[in-house]
């Protein structure tokens, strides 16, 4: 296939030394391919009738190793290279590479990793404006595809953090920068970040969990390219506002997860609760088993809002910090308007989180119903509060004691060291806490452990980082979930799209428990 699977054509002459192949993708200079062996006429009697018919060089094997050397073809004719020509090239490109590794000192294997996972993904369509970063190769949401080639999804959140990992190699920020820029302009003409984008199919009944103003932050912070700011503001802003006047219906008017209605919208989860779990990313979590769904919060004609009748720690959490974040992004861009605005919306839902979630009993900001009853599922959402800014140092100290460190809880120890954790939460911070009901059978976010959930969790703990007890559970995190991803990587070179909490992940057989290359699991 040419480069972006652009058209071109392939010009074959085995008469050339050993070979040589031609590729003349559309627009393109053309390249050179020769390799090391020579063409094999009785290898090219096996080939199928339409194979032979078509434009193709066959190579033996039965000889040994073959290489392939490629060059431009404007330039000098290639010499045919030899296979330790090749061999030795091949064995400088993983020298440079691995001193690249290296300078990761003690980390370098959690970067070996993390680049294999992210450029594994990386893949072009024309329906998007670039290349970018699917969560896997084995999703696929585009309809009717009219090959493999075109099969691929974009997700929210997934593909967010994607770019926040991948910009952290400055040799990849141009990678970074294109695939965040295919997330946010997929935004519906409503001003969300669709739960889903894929070859012009969405969700334009849900979003997913809203980090793109922070991870745009992270970005200038670390390169000061103001231009994407520019470029992207007003769509994240426009995310935020959609928000504010599509998921804050409870009388408390905090922010709720939801799914909505529109007339002639097809998915099986639009308007339903399972609409409203899929908007969390969590999709299965214990803390949104029930059913309290309304489906008709607010109703325009054709469109309707549903939500669930819960407030959401989580949720109203990110929201809070992706409006402190585009206050600084608007205050980078000379917009004081904004910088005040934006800053008022942070502090207004902040408030509503101090008042309204924090549940004294529990010691821990909870889920809580319309009605005022908390909903004590306790998940490491729990912990975003912090990202908000919602506790006092008093609080943050006290989840971090008595929930984060907690064997029965999230499992974290002291130390970063796993001493004292059951077999069961061996690794710690399982998506529902281990004293829950849903947590010894396990599934998907009942108890498995998430990349996601470590970075919000990280992200939560680091804005009390002037409280010696949080400092210290966010860098016992820190350990814990490096050892987690490393004892797959190292075992089988697989990045998970989450892991078994348990110390021999064995009901899996000591694998992943979910998809085996996924890159938010590095």
């Amino acid at each position: 296939r040419f480069a972006w699977y652009r058209r071109g054509s392939v010009l074959v002459d085995p008469s050339s030394g050993g070979g040589l192949v031609t590729l003349s993708p559309l627009g393109m200079p053309p390249t050179e391919v020769r390799p090391t062996a020579r063409h094999s006429a009785r290898a090219d009697a096996l080939l199928p009738e339409a194979l032979r018919a078509a434009p193709h060089l066959t190579l033996s094997l039965g000889r040994g190793a073959v290489a392939l050397c490629e060059g431009n073809a404007s330039a000098p004719p290639l010499a045919p290279p030899s296979l330790g020509d090749v061999r030795a090239s091949v064995a400088a490109s993983l020298a440079r590479e691995s001193r690249r590794y290296a300078a990761y000192g003690a980390l370098s294997s959690v970067k070996e990793g993390l680049q294999a996972a992210t450029f594994w993904n990386y893949v072009y369509s024309p329906a998007e404006y670039g290349p970018f970063l699917p969560v896997s190769r084995s999703w696929n949401f585009v309809k009717q595809a009219a090959n493999n080639d075109w099969a691929y999804v974009i997700f929210d959140w997934d593909n967010i953090f994607a770019t926040y990992m991948t910009s952290l190699d400055p040799a990849a920020k141009d990678v970074a920068y294109s695939n965040f820029i295919q997330v946010v302009r997929s935004r519906t003409s409503r001003g969300f970040v669709p739960n889903y984008s894929a070859g012009g199919s969405k969700s334009v009944d849900r979003t997913e969990p809203p980090i793109g103003a922070k991870v745009l932050l992270e970005l200038h912070r670390k390169y000061s390219d103001t231009w994407l700011v520019r470029l992207l503001f007003d769509d994240l802003k426009r995310w935020s506002d959609w928000f504010l006047a599509s998921r804050a219906f409870g009388p408390a008017r905090l922010i709720s997860l939801g799914s909505d209605r529109i007339d002639g919208f097809k998915d099986a989860a639009a308007n339903a609760m399972q609409g409203a779990r899929y908007e969390s990313g969590l999709d299965n979590s214990p803390m949104y088993d029930g059913a309290f769904f309304n489906a008709t919060v607010a109703v325009d004609g054709a469109f309707a809002v549903g939500q669930m009748e819960l407030y959401d720690v989580g949720m109203a959490s990110m929201f809070v910090q992706e409006a402190e974040s585009l206050s600084e992004l608007a205050r980078l861009l000379g917009r004081a308007d904004d910088v005040a605005a934006l800053s008022a919306r942070a502090a207004a839902q902040r408030a509503l989180i101090k008042a309204h979630l924090w549940d004294a009993e529990s010691g821990i900001f909870v889920n809580r119903f319309w009605n005022g009853t908390f909903y004590r599922r306790i998940s490491p959402t729990s912990f975003y509060a912090l990202m908000a800014g919602a506790a006092t140092d008093e609080q943050a100290a006290a989840m971090v004691e008595q929930w984060l460190h907690s064997p029965e809880r999230f499992c974290i120890a002291k130390d970063g060291d796993m001493q004292g954790n059951h077999d069961d939460c061996y690794w710690g911070l399982p998506s529902i806490q281990r004293s829950d009901p849903a947590f010894p059978p396990l599934g998907y976010w009942r108890g498995y452990v998430w990349g996601p959930m470590a970075m919000l969790t990280y992200w939560s703990l680091q804005q009390y980082d002037h409280v010696p007890a949080v400092r210290a559970g966010r860098k016992a995190l820190c350990s814990q979930m490096t050892a987690l991803m490393l004892s797959q990587w190292r075992a089988h070179r697989h990045i998970c799209e989450n892991y078994s909490p348990h110390k021999t992940a064995d009901d899996h057989h000591g694998d992943c428990s979910g998809t085996k290359f996924y890159h938010w699991g590095a």
